[in-house]
Order: structure tokens, then sequence, then C-alpha cells
């Protein structure tokens, strides 16, 4: 969730508040507001420096992925932390991945992650309010969903998500159509999680087109606005956003009868949820009735929506749609698709009864898609770094003796660990079935006690460290009590997609050997836009 970066931001507009962050950031000298500790190095300065050098602070905006990896291999692997100049004026505190454990056993008043995702996100300019992200009720019912309940509301996601591909991929099977991948990957995933967040407008185009610019803009205005010193903001960042509020009228419009209706049925049935639609809104909704009261005017509830679609929308559909890219690159070398395709035929086989057909225990037994879809996050997730913080007290200090000033951020680097060759051979090259071998070299192995199932905090499941949902060995996902909860619905929804896509269309580039590769944007890696893709429904599915 800590995406701040967008592919609709146009890159000259980008450059440009680069240019200006730096340049404010060397006129104001902010860093002498929060002096860091003198022990803690900064990133690419001499060892006395007191400031970054505007060579430093540029290669955050235009050359990030080198900044990274020196500070994973420079720093982070060898158990040291350092400064490093982020966005705007800010400066963040990476520390080493020894320190990951005492980070994730200090209480949310020492180090607070909603603070830190606050911070990066803007929202109280944006959407008005802070309290979208630090009042984490809709969080907390959001979870128990996830974890406890999903299996009672995946039916309908995978009766939209086999719909939403048919109708972007169309059902012809005798002439190919030409795609765009990541805009239409883009918009099964919207239908698909609409249908999981709330089904208020049924299939209605133009609402779900608002509902990918919201997101898309609530994402945009949390990076201009976090490019601005803090005195600043209070002056300029919501007439940064007015872009986001037009969207949020246009988006409450939509929105608004449904949500009406459907509080006048709580208000009428106050105790009976036997007539409840069944989705995330609904219990949002009997939530905020009993407990949130003050959040149930429309224009409240359409900031929580815009929330909840940024949680599994947004990193979602890029997922899905690096991927399938991924699946369709690596088949020549991998025979990916046909491997795939026959796992998805006997899963289906497997289970008679179509109602509990993505049921955990099934769902588990696709290894090879599984695997897909890990080696896909391993190389491509948006963040690439992981687990932020924000010091909430003054005296703090780390589990190595690390004084941490009130109000710093402190993360780890992840992309560049998940793109180590000492960790992963061959670690750039996309392997699909990497992680099939992984758990097959533990099941033959009785010495290697660390790659035994272990037990997931979340849902008490106990699985392999190289499956899709643990938090093991990887950054993802995050770690212990706080790891992503919406992991659950992206494992069910890449399985489900892949297995009905691949199995019941071909699909093929259009250009097989010059396509664009992902790019850095400042920290986060995106798809490209404007890969094309050619798809053909099959006569008979297989």
């Amino acid at each position: 969730m800590t995406s701040l970066g967008s592919a609709v931001v146009q890159y000259s507009g980008f450059i440009s508040l680069a240019i200006i962050a730096v340049v404010l950031s060397l006129l104001y000298r902010i860093d002498l507001a929060r002096q860091f500790p003198k022990e803690l190095s900064l990133i690419r300065e001499r060892s006395n420096a007191k400031h970054f050098s505007i060579k430093t602070r540029l290669a955050f905006y235009f050359r990030c992925s080198s900044l990274y990896h020196d500070i994973w291999e420079k720093f982070s692997k060898k158990g040291l932390p350092v400064l490093v100049p982020t966005l705007g004026t800010r400066k963040d505190i990476f520390l080493p991945n020894g320190s990951i454990k005492w980070v994730l056993s200090q209480p949310a008043s020492v180090l607070g992650m909603w603070e830190a995702f606050s911070e990066m996100f803007q929202l109280g300019h944006s959407l008005g309010h802070e309290k979208y992200m630090l009042d984490t009720w809709t969080v907390d019912v959001s979870r128990k969903v996830l974890t406890q309940d999903l299996e009672d509301f995946i039916d309908p996601v995978w009766e939209e998500l086999q719909l939403a591909v048919e109708d972007f991929f169309g059902l012809d099977t005798e002439n190919w159509c030409t795609l765009d991948l990541l805009e239409t990957i883009r918009k099964v995933i919207n239908r698909a999680s609409s249908r999981f967040a709330g089904t208020l407008t049924g299939r209605n185009d133009d609402y779900l087109t608002t509902v990918i610019k919201s997101i898309d803009s609530v994402v945009a205005n949390a990076g201009v606005v976090g490019f601005m010193p803090v005195s600043l903001r209070p002056i300029f960042g919501r007439l940064a956003c007015w872009n986001t509020h037009s969207m949020l009228v246009a988006l409450e419009s939509h929105v608004k009868v449904a949500l009406e209706k459907r509080l006048a049925h709580i208000t009428s049935n106050p105790d009976d949820e036997s007539t409840d639609p069944v989705d995330l809104e609904q219990r949002l909704l009997r939530y905020a009735f009993q407990h949130r009261p003050s959040e149930l005017q429309t224009s409240n509830l359409t900031r929580r929506l815009v929330m909840t679609n940024l949680g599994f929308v947004y990193q979602g559909s890029f997922a899905a749609a690096n991927m399938v890219r991924n699946i369709l690159e690596s088949d020549s070398k991998h025979d990916t698709i046909a491997i795939l395709r026959d796992e998805a035929k006997h899963f289906k086989a497997a289970e008679p009864d179509a109602s509990r057909l993505w049921r955990r225990q099934n769902i588990s037994r696709m290894v090879f898609a599984d695997s897909a879809a890990r080696e896909s996050l391993r190389l491509n997730t948006v963040p690439t770094r992981a687990l932020v913080r924000q010091v909430m007290v003054d005296g703090l200090k780390t589990d190595t003796g690390l004084p941490l000033p009130k109000g710093a951020l402190v993360s780890f680097v992840s992309q560049p660990m998940h793109t180590d060759p000492d960790l992963f051979p061959d670690p750039n090259t996309y392997d699909p079935f990497r992680f099939v071998r992984l758990r097959e070299a533990d099941s033959n192995s009785d010495a290697k006690k660390e790659s035994q199932p272990s037990t997931d905090t979340a849902d008490g499941t106990l699985r392999s460290p190289h499956s899709f949902l643990s938090t093991a060995n990887l950054l993802i996902f995050g770690r212990g009590r706080n790891s992503c909860p919406g992991r659950y619905l992206v494992d069910c929804q890449l399985k489900m997609l892949i297995s009905y896509l691949f199995t019941h269309y071909d699909i093929k580039f259009v250009d097989e050997k010059d396509r664009p590769t992902n790019k850095w944007l400042l920290e986060f890696i995106f798809p490209p836009k404007g890969v094309k893709i050619v798809a053909r429904r099959r006569a008979t599915a297989q």
C-alpha cells in the first residue's frame, strides 16, 4: 500500500518537480530541522558530510535503482544503517535486515506504521483528513474478512472475473483481437475487486473508470504534495489536489443512491444480516452504523471506498499485468502456459462441487501457479522498500544502539534483496517454477529446519515458506501482525485469472522481440504501458 508514483504521471512534470524539490532543499536546508545521529552515514557522501550533494539527491529521482542497490550492498547486507535522501526534502533511515525483528517488536505508540503511511500518502490534502489513514477501523474489518471469512465472499469474485475476461478479451474463436496488456488487465482486476469491495453500481463502465481515475489521482497527489517542504503544504497542498477533489465528487455521484439505500436497509434491519449483500462494503457499513455513526455521510463513505479500492485494485492490477506478461515471456523456455493449463485442468476436476472450487485447501494445491505468482512479485513489486515506520517518541534507540530522532521514517530496502544473486541464482530472470523446486528441495531435506512449514500469524495456517502467501524470505507483504491481509484476495485473483485466461484463450505478444520493460519511477517499479497482445478464444477449453 505504500505506492507514491503512478504510471499516469507525465515524466516531464515529474522531472520539473524533482528539480524544484532539490532547489528547495538546498535553499532551506530542511535537514537542519531534524538532527540525525552523527554516527549515521549519508549514502554516497564522505564520512564527515553534513548534507547531501545535488548529485546524490538527483540520484533518487533519476537513478533510484542504482541508489537502492547501494543501500543493500554497501549497508543493509553488511548490517549497517544509512541515511538516504528521498522524496522532496525528506531523508529516511534505512536499517539493516538484522533489525527487522526489533522493529516488529515495537508497539505502534513507539514505531507507527499508519503514521508513516500518512506521511507518504498525504491524505489530509487529497481526501481532506488524515483519519482515512490513521483511524484504521476499515482495515480491522477488512482483515477479519480476508483472514477468516474470505470463502464466504470469493464465489462472486470468481463469477465476476470470468465475465470480465470474456467482456474484455472477447468470445471470437476464429479471429485474433489486439489488446493493450496493462489497460485490459487493470479493467479485469478492477471489475473483480469491485465485486469484492462493493457492488454499488453493478457493471457501470463510467463508475469503474472513475474508480481507476480516483485511485491514480490520490497516488499522484501523494507524490506532488510529498515534494513540498512541510511549511508549504498547508498553503499549496489542497490546491495541488484539485483533480482528486473533482474525482471524489464524480465518484460520490455514482454511489450516493446505493449507499443511502443500504443504510436505510441497515436502519430497518439493525440485527438481521440475512438479506445483506455479500461484499466488504456491507460489512463496513454495518460496522460504521454501530461504531462510527459520524462517518455515515456519503462523502465520508466515498473516501473510505477510495481507500478500499486503493488496497485491492491498484497494486493487484499491476501484479496481475506483470504476471501475465512474465508467463508469456517465459513460455518458450519453460513451457509455462502448458504446465499452468494442465494444473488448472486437474484443479477443476478434483473438486466436482463448483461452489467449493475456490476454497483454501483446494487453492493450496496449485503449486505451479503459486510459484509463478510469487516469482513475478519477487521481481516486480511496485514499492521497493518495506516495513516503513515513523518514530513516535524521543530517546528511542535501535537494537544496535542507533538513536532514532522523533518524526524520522525508518524502513528496509526490499527489491535489491529480492534480486541478490547470493539469495536467488540468476536473480533478474523470471523463473516461473523457481519456488516449486525450492519446495521440492525442502521436502527432500531433513536438515534444513528453517525451511519447514512456518505458521502464518494472520490466519494461523501452516504453510511452506516458499508459498505465495508466506511472508518468509521476501518482504513483499511485510512481516508480523501487520503483514498485508490483502494478499489473501490477491492470491485468489491471480490464480483465478491465469487458470481461466490460459485455459480459455490463446495469447501471444504482437511483437515478440521489441517490447518495453518495467521502469523505475522514483522508488517504484511500474509495468510498461503500450505492450500489445493478441488473444483468441479457444474453441474448446482445455
